[in-house]
């Protein structure tokens, strides 16, 4: 059966329902990760969090289906904090400090290189699919967060942005740093490091916008 034919039902509406749906979810996100998508199997994955394959198929619809709500959750999660965390202000340079901070702390930490990993470096039949999944929940909604805060500074003629967009995608990559690909190649980076990267970054977005 294709993926296309494969339809997932409605989220469980009892708490048996909704146990197993987490379980299932914990599960496969610890597999993901550890084992990237290829080598994760979804017999494995009821094997180990219980429930039956019938289930998991009526909650996710496939294994890519598996993979889309552990990827969504997760970064539903992080951004939900970082919503919380930073504080969105009239001081743009102190904003993008709080930004890029959030941003580099779920980038470059080891889950975050492990995602990154699998949705670069594997090669599957449904690859296209995940990196169109990573990119949607993950740094298509961070660009736009950010994005959204620079528009309200340029309403406020507070700075000049051609494309706030675009803006905000060049902003991420300057933070990253090389850090990502040293991370992926095993090397140790100092936060002494990152946190330069910030500042510096910070420093000459800051004079790209300013009027």
């Amino acid at each position: 059966m294709s993926q296309s034919a494969i339809q997932k039902n409605a989220e469980p509406s009892n708490k048996r329902g909704l146990a197993r749906q987490q379980k299932f979810l914990e599960t496969a996100e610890e597999m993901f990760l550890t084992q990237g998508y290829a080598s994760t199997s979804v017999n494995e994955v009821v094997r180990l969090a219980g429930g039956s394959l019938v289930t998991l198929y009526r909650m996710f619809g496939n294994k890519l289906g598996l993979f889309e709500a552990v990827f969504r959750k997760k970064t539903m999660t992080f951004f939900n904090e970082l919503e919380e965390g930073v504080v969105w202000s009239d001081d743009i340079e102190r904003s993008l400090l709080g930004f890029g901070e959030h941003m580099q702390s779920v980038i470059l930490r080891a889950d975050g290189i492990a995602i990154y990993r699998l949705v670069l470096m594997e090669n599957n039949a449904d690859q296209q699919e995940i990196q169109r999944i990573y990119y949607k929940y993950g740094p298509q909604v961070a660009i736009k967060m950010l994005a959204n805060y620079l528009d309200k500074q340029v309403d406020a003629d507070k700075v000049v942005i051609q494309d706030t967009y675009l803006a905000a995608a060049q902003f991420m990559e300057m933070i990253k740093g090389p850090f990502v690909n040293r991370l992926l190649f095993g090397e140790v980076i100092s936060e002494k490091e990152v946190h330069s990267a910030l500042l510096q970054g910070v420093q000459i977005f800051m004079k790209g916008i300013s009027k």
